[in-house]
């Protein structure tokens, strides 16, 4: 499948874009302590969840083998010592290498890779050189699994509000890089609460937002959102979300960890009946 690069060159009419990690952790695998450096769990849960879900998009967390060497509050050089494990390598190319074989083409697999900031010690003032080493850390994982016929490159930046100059810098080494392995970026900002926030000259193919209705993107192939979490509750207002959301042709959401399966499978239905 080339559903993201369709969408990008307008050979395609709807994009379905889903972040189920949380939600197939807990509903399809029973939240087990082992996640992500567990590739056979990871992969067989995935597999039995899309069947239901259906999403045109499959993050693979970049970090998330690593996560448990990732401690709060670290410094960059313990982030990049942690970056460099050859054992969490291994599991993600694992895990990668098992998803492309159970997925085959009929998912577009993308690298979701975390923004430097979000490794490093929260409230602490950090400068570019710190987000730079992370990030070059962060490039040589990416690197150690190029090879794998992936669609794309996620960044994932918490920041409030959006990144600073800074912060968009440090991405450079990384976007440079999808752009020589010919994936295409998106740029996804969970810290975007309001489209004031939307900074249009932030890099990226594409947007994603999280945290934004449909109501208020704006009309541009670029962008995607429409499925914040009040859309995964069972009110009129979910309702009404939902049904904007499926008016869009780039839908973008991540379902809520505790959401319930039957209210996630009463919007998948909806959304896909919006798309025919």
């Amino acid at each position: 499948m080339n559903a993201v690069d369709d969408w990008i060159h307008a050979r395609r009419d709807t994009l379905t874009w889903l972040d189920c990690d949380r939600y197939v952790w807990r509903v399809f695998a029973g939240a087990p302590e082992r996640w992500y450096d567990d590739p056979a769990t990871l992969v067989a849960a995935s597999a039995q969840a899309h069947r239901l879900l259906r999403s045109d998009v499959y993050g693979v967390n970049v970090s998330g083998p690593f996560s448990r060497h990732l401690v709060g509050d670290s410094e960059a050089a313990a982030v990049c010592a942690a970056l460099e494990l050859p054992a969490p390598r291994r599991v993600l190319a694992d895990t990668l290498d098992a998803l492309l074989h159970q997925f085959g083409d009929r998912v577009d697999l993308v690298l979701d890779c975390p923004s430097p900031r979000r490794l490093l010690a929260s409230g602490a003032e950090i400068d570019f050189d710190a987000l730079d080493d992370v990030a070059t850390g962060l490039l040589e994982v990416i690197r150690s699994v190029a090879d794998r016929p992936v669609r794309g490159l996620q960044i994932t930046c918490d920041t409030a509000g959006g990144p600073d100059e800074d912060e968009t810098d440090a991405w450079s080494s990384l976007l440079a890089a999808a752009g020589h392995y010919g994936w295409i970026t998106a740029v996804r900002l969970n810290g975007v609460t309001d489209p004031d926030q939307l900074d249009p000259k932030l890099p990226g193919d594409l947007l994603l937002l999280p945290h934004l209705p449909a109501g208020v993107l704006p009309d541009d192939r670029r962008y995607g959102g429409g499925l914040p979490a009040e859309v995964w509750s069972d009110t009129s207002e979910a309702a009404r979300l939902l049904d904007a959301a499926a008016k869009r042709g780039f839908r973008f959401g991540e379902i809520p960890t505790e959401a319930s399966p039957e209210i996630v499978l009463t919007r998948l239905t909806a959304l896909a009946a919006g798309t025919r």
